[in-house]
C-alpha cells in the first residue's frame, strides 16, 4: 500500500509561510505606491516646467524644452500626456481651478453690512491677482492656439462663473440694467485686462487704476437719472 510521506510541518513553519506571504504582499503594495508617487511627481514637474517656461516668455515651448526643464526625456513626457494639446488642456484646467478658488474667497467684513461698491473693490483686487497669474498662459499658444472642445468648455464655464459672481454682489436694480451689467462685466474681464497690459503696455498699477476708474464711473452712472 502506498502511504503519504511523513512531513514535519510545525505551527511555527506555517506562521513563517504566512509571514512571508504578508511581507511579499506589503512589498508589492509599497512598490506599487512608490511607482504611483513617482508618476504623480513626474507629471507635476512637467506641468510646473511648462508654466515656468511660459512665465519666462516662451509662449510656445516645445516638448523637448519642457522635458529638459523638467529633467526628463520627451518619451517620458508623452507617457504622461498623450500630446501637447492634452498637456495644454491640463495646464489651463489647473490654472482656471486656482483662479476660481481665489474668486470664490469670502468677502471681507459683514456680508449683511458690506456696501456693493466695497464689494466691487474687492472683486477688482482679486481679479487683478488672478489675471496676473493667468497672464503668461493667456498669451501663449496653449491658450491662443488651442481650439479643442475642452478649452472651449473651460472658457464658457469661467465666463459664467465670473458673471454670476458679479451679479451676486450688485443691487437688484443695478443687475437688472443690462447695459450697465455688460459694461461692468466687460471692464472686469480678463480680455480687458489683457488689452491694458499687453495691448497698451500698462504696468500692473496703472492698469489697476484704469479698471478702478471705469468701474467707479459706471457705478456712479447708475445713480444718475436718465
Amino acid at each position: 500500500m502506498l502511504t503519504q510521506p511523513e512531513t514535519n510541518v510545525t505551527v511555527g513553519d506555517i506562521s513563517l509561510v504566512r509571514a512571508s506571504r504578508v511581507t511579499d504582499s506589503n512589498r508589492h503594495t509599497a512598490e506599487t505606491d512608490g511607482r504611483v508617487e513617482r508618476s504623480v511627481a513626474t507629471r507635476r514637474r512637467i506641468l510646473d516646467a511648462t508654466r515656468t517656461l511660459l512665465i519666462s516668455g516662451f509662449t510656445e515651448p516645445t516638448a523637448s524644452r519642457i522635458a529638459d526643464r523638467a529633467g526628463i526625456t520627451t518619451r517620458t513626457l508623452f507617457r504622461h500626456f498623450e500630446d501637447m494639446a492634452s498637456l495644454s488642456a491640463t495646464l489651463v484646467r489647473e490654472a482656471q481651478a486656482g483662479a476660481q478658488a481665489v474668486m470664490d474667497e469670502p468677502f471681507h467684513g459683514d456680508p449683511e453690512q458690506n456696501d456693493w461698491h466695497d464689494l466691487l473693490e474687492q472683486i477688482i483686487e482679486r481679479r487683478v491677482r488672478v489675471y496676473e497669474s493667468l497672464l503668461p498662459l493667456y498669451v501663449s499658444s496653449a491658450w491662443l492656439g488651442n481650439t479643442s472642445e475642452t478649452i472651449k468648455v473651460i472658457q464658457r464655464e469661467g465666463i459664467k462663473r465670473r458673471r454670476r459672481r458679479l451679479h451676486d454682489v450688485l443691487p437688484e436694480q443695478v443687475a437688472a440694467d443690462q447695459e450697465l451689467f455688460e459694461a461692468l462685466d466687460a471692464t472686469l474681464s480678463i480680455e480687458f485686462w489683457l488689452s491694458l497690459r499687453k495691448g497698451q503696455n500698462l504696468g500692473v498699477d496703472r492698469a489697476t487704476g484704469v479698471v478702478r476708474r471705469v468701474v467707479r464711473q459706471l457705478a456712479v452712472s447708475c445713480a444718475q437719472p436718465g
